[in-house]
């Protein structure tokens, strides 16, 4: 058996041990993992047991252009030992409350197409995926060089598990994806980011140009 608790600062041991096991060749900073636990508006969620830490589920609240709350379960991991004990389908569902209880108007995920086991998890918790297929581009490297944020841009600072960036929503033109690799360099954060539909061939283009790079095809899931 297993309980569900919200993890604290000292459980990111036992979180970079469940990443490692899952995502073997994928950095895992036990320091950085355990700051991003006590940044507030977010909830991480462990399911504990006799011998540890068996998974755990990452959400936070960020705010779109609308002003519209959402909350974004970012992150799900299960050791690969304790799978098919529904660990997964509990966690998720506990952090999707965690979103409404933060006043969130909608919950997504963002699952790579080839993520079949999550994409089940979730369908499972009652998240449906958007028709629309997108692409991730980021940037990890330029200079600050002070660009300004276009208008009609929005820069959205974000934690995760996994990095400190900064997500280009709204108007995805050159100066906003330029923007946001500023932004990056000014902080010192790991990645600028972005999710552009597939259908959008003026983002794809815009993001290529400021030096964005493809790492993936992805959905989103929504509840």
């Amino acid at each position: 058996m297993f309980d569900l608790r919200y993890a604290e600062p000292e459980d990111a041991p036992g979180i970079v041990r469940i990443k490692k096991a899952v995502w073997p060749h994928e950095k895992a900073d036990t320091a950085a993992i355990a700051a991003a636990l006590a940044e507030p508006g977010r909830a991480t969620l462990v399911a504990d047991e006799d011998e540890g830490i068996s998974g755990f589920v990452d959400g936070f609240l960020t705010v779109g252009v609308d002003d519209s709350r959402r909350w974004e379960l970012d992150l799900l991991a299960v050791h690969p030992l304790a799978q098919r004990r529904g660990i997964g389908r509990a966690l998720v569902a506990a952090c999707t409350e965690a979103g409404r209880d933060h006043e969130a108007e909608c919950v997504r995920a963002l699952i790579r197409t080839d993520n079949v086991a999550s994409q089940e998890t979730v369908a499972r918790c009652g998240y449906a995926p958007d028709p629309a297929p997108c692409s991730l581009w980021v940037a990890q490297h330029g200079e600050d060089d002070g660009h300004p944020v276009p208008p009609g841009a929005h820069l959205i600072p974000v934690v995760t598990l996994n990095y400190r960036g900064v997500w280009v929503e709204g108007a995805l033109s050159v100066d906003a994806f330029r923007a946001a690799r500023a932004m990056r360099a000014r902080h010192g954060w790991d990645t600028a980011g972005a999710v552009i539909r597939l259908d959008n061939a003026a983002g794809l283009e815009a993001a290529l140009e400021a030096g964005f790079m493809a790492v993936g095809d992805y959905r989103w899931w929504v509840k």
